[in-house]
């Protein structure tokens, strides 16, 4: 579009157009109105224009800053409209791969300066040239506004002595140094422990231990993202949200261990007459790492605003979490009875997400818990055992799906029946439960025996869904067979409808 609105601009001045118009084809003179309508468009439109082009750039140019110094070349008008709006069009000179600072920086106004070397796929690593690239832009600290780099111990050593002062315009941070993680820890003096400005802070691999004290400078930060944290970079639960507790805009918090952290200890949890830090503005909020920690750190939170919740745990052991059950209690959206759940399991462990949107799934909030576990009868336990510590967010779900990507091995063991049975007990409020994958078969099974009187389980057939109308079935296999569960049914005046949807085979 603005290449073409450029051509249209730079053909706009040139004389063979206005100097003999008769001799312009009829379509030529429609492209010379049109361009003449774009001249004629005033300031603030074209600023308009101008804006809505960065943010269409921003949404499809994943890996590519924003380039306006190409509208800025069109034409003298254009580039004045640009330079005068500076923080409306956000301009800021981007140092990248083969863009050498100290080449380009006196060609341009005293603008913010971005370095930006991210880590893609098709990007080698950072040569020699473009390290001494990035040193040289942080010969101008007062301009940098954002970093983007991916870490190596040679580079950190250039780094250490112009980064031991403030950032002041900072805003932006993103370190990777997941193939060092290891042995590189960015030092205590980093950024002279003082960011008024910054606003998002993304470590990915990169051991920060002095992180809290940088927080405590931190009050305009939006989001925190701690991505495979090493344990070179442990920080305990209570030193983190005490950092956090100068963050009052903090939007979005996602901390992710590379092991568990069991064995560094954590602090003691937060005893009911001690305050806890309360992050109003929080908004979504992301952990992968093992349960102690996150009981640690979830007693020290209030975040009434959670919306979006999603915990990763790497241990499969039998656990106990009153403190995440107490932390959702504190919430407003998650602590109402969600619409739908979805479960999943797969060979290595299973997931269970509560939708709170009862229109589309996405149009509330979700919480979603992901553990590792082998073999469906423990995969079971831990599913039973996790409902009945999170009772408040089963008990009014209306729509149940439970999905299998294929059949484990001890899917027909005679114990697995109970188990389904006593999965199911919680979920009195199911009216629609669907069934999809290679389980079906299994579960099916469980509902047939389930109106059996006691059925050998302890559990009677109107204890399982007593509010069940719909029940969908999705597999590739025959239907089980479900006669005296729908009979039980209807001579209790609760009549189901079995829906069944065979998948597409790949056979002729």
């Amino acid at each position: 579009m603005w290449d073409e609105l450029s051509a249209r601009a730079k053909k706009r001045r040139s004389p063979s157009l206005h100097d003999n118009k008769a001799k312009v084809p009829s379509s030529a003179r429609v492209r010379l109105a049109r361009v003449t309508t774009i001249d004629t468009l005033p300031d603030d439109v074209l600023l308009e224009i101008f804006d809505h082009h960065r943010l269409h750039a921003l949404e499809y140019s994943f890996f590519e800053p924003w380039e306006w110094h190409r509208l800025a070349h069109v034409c003298r008008r254009w580039r004045s409209i640009i330079f005068a709006s500076p923080r409306r069009l956000d301009l800021r000179l981007v140092y990248t791969y083969r863009k050498p600072v100290r080449k380009t920086l006196n060609c341009w106004p005293a603008l913010p300066i971005s370095i930006w070397y991210p880590r893609l796929v098709l990007c080698h690593p950072l040569s020699s040239a473009d390290e001494d690239n990035v040193v040289s832009a942080l010969q101008h600290p007062s301009r940098i506004c954002e970093i983007n780099l991916t870490l190596t111990r040679p580079l950190l050593e250039k780094l250490t002595p112009l980064m031991r002062d403030p950032l002041p315009a900072l805003e932006y941070l993103q370190l990777v140094s997941r193939d060092m993680m290891e042995s590189l820890v960015l030092p205590t003096s980093f950024l002279g422990g003082v960011t008024p400005r910054l606003c998002h802070i993304d470590l990915d691999g990169t051991p920060f231990p002095t992180l809290p004290k940088l927080l405590s400078s931190a009050t305009d930060l939006i989001s925190l993202r701690l991505y495979e944290v090493p344990n070179t970079g442990y920080i305990s639960p209570g030193e983190l949200v005490a950092g956090l507790d100068a963050t009052p805009k903090l939007k979005s918090l996602e901390i992710s261990f590379h092991d568990c952290t069991t064995s560094l200890g954590q602090d003691s949890a937060l005893t009911s007459s001690q305050a806890r830090t309360v992050l109003s503005a929080l908004t979504e909020f992301q952990f992968r790492g093992d349960s102690d920690y996150l009981e640690d750190l979830v007693s020290r939170i209030d975040a009434h605003n959670i919306e979006q919740c999603s915990i990763t745990l790497l241990d499969e052991r039998m656990f106990e979490i009153p403190q995440l059950a107490q932390f959702i209690g504190r919430t407003g959206e998650l602590k109402s009875s969600p619409y739908r759940t979805s479960i999943w399991l797969w060979q290595r462990g299973f997931s269970i997400t509560h939708y709170f949107g009862r229109h589309h799934p996405f149009d509330g909030g979700t919480f979603r818990l992901q553990i590792p576990c082998h073999g469906l009868a423990r995969q079971m336990n831990l599913l039973a055992c996790t409902c009945r510590r999170l009772s408040v967010l089963v008990s009014g779900v209306e729509r149940l799906d439970i999905e299998a990507d294929r059949v484990p091995s001890d899917s027909w063991d005679e114990t697995i029946t109970p188990r389904w049975l006593e999965l199911f007990t919680p979920f009195g409020g199911v009216r629609r439960l669907e069934l999809i994958g290679t389980l079906v078969p299994s579960i099916g099974s469980a509902l047939e025996q389930s109106t059996t009187e006691n059925g050998g389980t302890g559990v009677s057939g109107p204890e399982v869904f007593p509010l069940l109308r719909d029940l969908h079935l999705r597999d590739t296999f025959t239907p089980p067979p479900l006669e005296s569960f729908i009979a039980a049914r209807r001579l209790s005046g609760h009549i189901v409808s079995v829906h069944y949807e065979r998948e597409a085979s790949d056979g002729p």
